[in-house]
């Protein structure tokens, strides 16, 4: 059956899912100090993973486990933990701002790496694209030999993980459908926080003193309301953000729906300066010019060319 095109719904999904996004990144920082990591990536998963069965049932869509590419999949499911494991930490050490800005270099290394194992062709204007992009992270970056702070490089390898997870899920998606590739994602999550939890959970390896380990080692409990509420609200915008990515670009047109992604960033600009008082510095905010710039162009080339690889999957999920 063919999908009517609606690109202004699709504009309007595409802004609910990434809000969706912030407000749950924001929630995350928030929280951060008083729950674990691993406890949020187990909700996230957890309510993801019913929510999904829940939605494709009403769809009457059939609920597909199996993988024709157990490797691959394996791999795209503990690269995909890994980096958002990296990307959570990385709130509790940067502004919102700037660990939201950093991660939309994620284009960039998918545009590199589908040329390494894609045979994609990489022409000269999608070059300088990349190098513009990268020149904005670094500005936003501000690296300074004496104060270098290296937690603004976990969103960047958390980008490039994500990229690879993108490209094997190319790779995939000729035996296995988008939901199954999504459940995939879930399970690996699942059963690697229930891992960590039945080693970690009771708090037997909590450090108190050291505030870098304490959101990957403290206590899981669930004995404050506000933390409930909060864990289930980061499960289902999670959701809400997936389902309105995926369903924007299934009905629009994704150079007029690519764009609308980068209102992320600017929903982190102002959570940040009204919750923490944070923002950027000026070349913060040239970097994040260039990284725009460049991810929009990038974007739009590759759908000129018919490069299926960052305009039909959600940037995030």
């Amino acid at each position: 059956m063919s999908i009517k095109e609606n690109t202004p719904k699709a504009i309007i999904l595409i802004i609910i899912g990434m809000s969706s996004v912030a407000f749950q990144d924001a929630l995350i920082k928030i929280i951060s100090t008083e729950t674990n990591i691993f406890l949020i990536l187990l909700f996230r998963a957890l309510l993801g993973f019913i929510l999904l069965v829940i939605f494709l049932k009403i769809k009457k869509q059939p609920i597909i486990f199996k993988t024709n590419y157990p490797l691959l999949t394996t791999i795209r499911g503990i690269l995909f933990f890994i980096a958002f494991c990296l990307y959570f930490f990385s709130l509790t050490k940067l502004s919102l701002a700037i660990a939201v800005t950093l991660f939309f270099v994620s284009p960039f290394f998918i545009t590199i790496l589908s040329m390494i194992f894609l045979n994609e062709k990489i022409g000269l204007r999608r070059w300088l694209a990349l190098i513009i992009g990268f020149t904005g992270v670094f500005l936003v970056m501000n690296p300074d030999i004496e104060n270098f702070d290296i937690y603004t490089l976990f969103p960047i390898i958390c980008a490039f993980f994500y990229a690879i997870t993108m490209i094997i899920q190319k790779k995939t998606s000729e035996g296995d459908n988008l939901y199954s590739q999504v459940f995939h994602i879930y399970i690996f999550a699942l059963l690697i926080t229930l891992m960590v939890g039945l080693i970690t959970g009771n708090g037997h390896y909590s450090v108190s003193s050291n505030q870098n380990l304490e959101f990957l080692l403290r206590e899981w409990s669930l004995n404050n309301i506000y933390i409930i509420f909060s864990l289930l609200f980061i499960g289902v915008t999670g959701v809400i953000a997936f389902l309105c990515i995926f369903q924007a670009y299934r009905i629009g047109s994704p150079p007029s729906v690519a764009p609308f992604e980068y209102i992320l960033i600017i929903w982190s600009l102002i959570i940040s300066w009204i919750i923490w008082k944070e923002t950027l510095s000026f070349k913060g905010f040239i970097g994040l010019g260039l990284i725009v710039f460049a991810g929009i162009y990038t974007f739009i080339r590759e759908s000129k060319k018919h490069v299926q690889i960052t305009i039909d999957k959600p940037l995030r999920r």
